[in-house]
């Protein structure tokens, strides 16, 4: 006959363990990848950007950002919403800088950026004869202590393509007295290629100094679209 007692022990332990630990609290798993304290996400240039499948990342104006020609945006004093374009620039000739900034104004209507580049103006309501490239002007960018400015327009413009000439002059302007345009030369040239996303660039060389003193200029952009949340 067999004794019952280890029995009875075996069972007392697991009614000690059981008792145990109805009474902890359970233990919460380390946490991996968490910001410590005090960082800042927004300093990032894909903050607060949205990503789809197969997609780049989109720029987002809540933080500083790059540009598509890989240059650098400042984060603005306040975040834009609604259409907005991140540009980056070179400029060349008699004065030399680049950079890059963000144009919420052309197309600040537009329901969705496709409709901006299928119309050229803030839908199809109000359709446009012609597009208007960014501006830095609309930023306040500055070079050299004075306003930059950019009158690049495709006209006519039929929508998203490719657009070797245009019927309207182009310009460059830095400050209230320098401007370049192609009012006083026929060696100027032109290009402009917009996607049906809205992105886009301009290019128009050789511009003739308005003051007739001989110098010339050039000015290339790129920019892509996005319609930021509403701030």
């Amino acid at each position: 006959m067999t004794s019952g007692r280890p029995v009875v022990a075996v069972v007392a332990v697991l009614t000690c363990v059981v008792a145990a630990c109805q009474g902890a609290p359970a233990s919460t798993p380390r946490s991996t990848g968490t910001a410590s304290a005090g960082a800042n996400l927004s300093d990032s240039p894909t903050a607060g950007a949205s990503m789809t499948a197969g997609a780049s990342l989109s720029p987002s104006g809540r933080g500083p950002t790059t540009g598509p020609g890989g240059c650098s945006i400042a984060a603005p004093a306040t975040a834009p919403s609604g259409l907005t374009l991140y540009v980056c620039y070179t400029i060349s000739g008699a004065v030399s800088a680049s950079g890059g900034f963000i144009d919420s104004d052309q197309g600040a209507g537009a329901l969705s950026c496709a409709d901006w580049a299928q119309y050229g103006g803030e839908g199809p309501v109000s359709a446009a004869a012609a597009l208007q490239a960014p501006d830095p002007g609309d930023a306040q960018v500055t070079v050299n202590g004075q306003g930059l400015g950019f009158d690049l327009v495709i006209n006519p413009y039929s929508g998203p393509g490719s657009y070797p000439s245009t019927t309207v002059a182009q310009s460059v302007s830095l400050g209230d007295t320098l401007s370049w345009s192609t009012n006083n030369t026929k060696t100027a040239s032109f290009s402009a290629q917009v996607s049906s996303d809205g992105s886009g660039s301009v290019t128009a060389g050789e511009l003739a100094s308005d003051s007739s003193n001989g110098t010339v200029e050039s000015v290339s952009e790129s920019w892509v679209c996005v319609m930021e949340p509403a701030s």
